[in-house]
């Protein structure tokens, strides 16, 4: 035994000796047995752990996203019931705008235990929300639609006034709310219809024009307008088309979801800083709790 432990402690020795003078490091896993590591095999190992780290985090980050736009799609969803119930009383049978409310809820994702959460707190309580917009300007001249539901004039007006003030204030002077009209005037309201399916361009020409529908546009899904991996496919028509067409496609299966919006007649293009600094800044404000969408004309110039 001693002879066998001497031979151990000259074997460490002599690994320890190779360490100091070729680069190696000696590393004992357990008693007994020992391995060897390169200089470029644990470089190697460091980068291991440090891309998994920055997995790790961008993960998070993406996650923190998805929750907060639940929490937002649930929140505008409790808004709207509140509206439809106020109106048309709690029960779906006999309310046709809570009815559609109900699949836009689906197809937004937002789960059915929540909607009926908020039927029930509806017919309970008795808040008047109102749709609200504001105007501001960002970095480039970039436009922003600010579209608040609140039951809160002076709330929402303040909430969103601060953010502003303080972006300008902290992040670039650029930033200040604009006079009625301002800023609207570049854009022009129109029907955003989030579809849960794909459609083919003419097909959707053949559903428009059954609803006597002479105004659609095709687009894809834009995760900058906070379309989820659930919206396959958006269209566009006018305002006064918009129920006509919503019916047709969800006659024909394709269950939809959407609002009015205001879409920019032209872009305002931004360099990459510009626009990253505008996203922040859109983020910043749809943090505020009134505060359902923010549209702007910005494009990205590579």
């Amino acid at each position: 035994a001693r002879a066998r432990m001497m031979s151990s402690v000259r074997l460490s020795s002599l690994l320890l000796a190779l360490s100091a003078t070729s680069g190696f490091i000696v590393s004992k896993r357990h008693f007994g047995h020992t391995s060897l590591a390169s200089p470029t095999q644990r470089t190697a190992r460091r980068e291991q752990v440090v891309m998994m780290g920055r997995k790790f985090e961008n993960n998070k980050v993406k996650m923190a996203k998805t929750a907060a736009a639940y929490t937002k799609k649930a929140a505008y969803i409790g808004k709207k019931i509140a509206q439809c119930v106020a109106v048309g009383g709690p029960n779906t049978e006999s309310n046709r705008q809570l009815q559609q409310l109900i699949r836009e809820a689906k197809t937004l994702g937002v789960k059915s235990d929540v909607v009926e959460r908020n039927i029930k707190k509806a017919s309970e309580e008795n808040k008047d929300y109102k749709e609200l917009t504001y105007e501001a300007y960002g970095v480039g001249g970039v436009g922003f639609i600010i579209s608040c539901l609140s039951d809160s004039n002076n709330r929402a007006s303040a909430d969103v006034n601060a953010c502003v003030k303080k972006l300008g204030d902290k992040v670039n002077p650029s930033y200040k709310m604009g006079s009625s009209g301002s800023v609207l005037f570049n854009f022009e309201k129109k029907g955003r219809l989030c579809l849960s399916a794909p459609i083919e361009e003419d097909a959707l020409i053949e559903l428009a024009i059954e609803a006597d529908v002479d105004d659609v546009e095709l687009q894809e899904a834009n995760e900058d307008l906070g379309d989820g991996e659930e919206v396959k496919a958006v269209v566009l028509t006018a305002v006064e088309s918009y129920g006509a067409l919503q019916a047709a496609l969800d006659g024909a299966g394709i269950e939809t979801s959407g609002s009015l919006a205001y879409i920019p007649m032209a872009l305002v293009e931004c360099s990459e800083e510009d626009y990253e600094m505008n996203l922040a800044a859109l983020d910043k404000l749809e943090e505020i709790d009134d505060v359902d969408k923010v549209e702007h004309n910005m494009l990205l110039v590579d």
